[in-house]
């Protein structure tokens, strides 16, 4: 955890000493799991914020970095004799995206790599059974299981008025499995999350 946090504060100083403009965003997740190993996952809610750095090589086409600091996972529920179970996996990741950023008037493009760093994880299972009388809850530390870092892709497009307020919808997908120790290895479990953030450019 502590070298994830110092890791965020370089990349913030060094991303900001030779960026042109500097601003913060945030919003919502819908994330859940895709690959062979998947297809029982459903999406769940989460959060992203953080910073991002602009620089540009003409008025339209510029790099954009960012370190988010981001909710990830999915949720599962199955039947188990007369029980109803749901889990539901939250991954928290630092996302650092390196995109190309093109943008006139107003409307802008985000595309290129992205790497995760995983700060913690867990696997919430909630069990109801058929009376729906009692349900119990169960909360699991799984930050071993996960490679310590994701490699994907994000792609996004949005819009920024004259106030410097943008609003974006974006797509991250993984293009490797997640899953290094634990139940989960061997099945095919990659990150694939959908955002809405809004930002301002400081």
């Amino acid at each position: 955890m502590k070298r994830v946090l110092l890791l965020f504060c370089f990349c913030s100083l060094a991303f900001a000493a030779v960026a042109q403009q500097v601003g913060i965003k945030g919003g919502a997740t819908y994330g859940t799991f895709s690959g062979d190993g998947a297809k029982d996952y459903d999406y769940r809610l989460g959060y992203a914020g953080g910073l991002f750095f602009q620089k540009y090589i003409n008025d339209i086409i510029g790099t954009q970095v960012e370190i988010l600091y981001t909710s990830r996972g999915a949720k599962n529920e199955f039947r188990s004799g007369s029980n109803t179970i749901e889990d539901r996996f939250r991954y928290n990741y630092i996302d650092v995206p390196v995109m190309l950023h093109v943008s006139a008037g107003g409307l802008f493009f985000d595309l290129g790599p992205q790497a995760s760093f995983l700060v913690k994880a867990h696997q919430i299972r909630e069990t109801t059974p058929e009376s729906g009388n009692t349900v119990t809850s169960k909360k699991t530390d799984v930050t071993d299981h996960p490679y310590p870092i994701d490699f994907g892709y994000a792609a996004g497009i949005g819009y920024r008025g004259a106030s410097n307020i943008g609003l974006e919808l974006r797509y991250t997908g993984g293009l490797k499995d997640i899953d290094d120790e634990g139940p989960f290895v061997g099945q095919q479990r990659r990150n694939s999350t959908f955002f809405v953030m809004l930002s301002f450019m400081l």
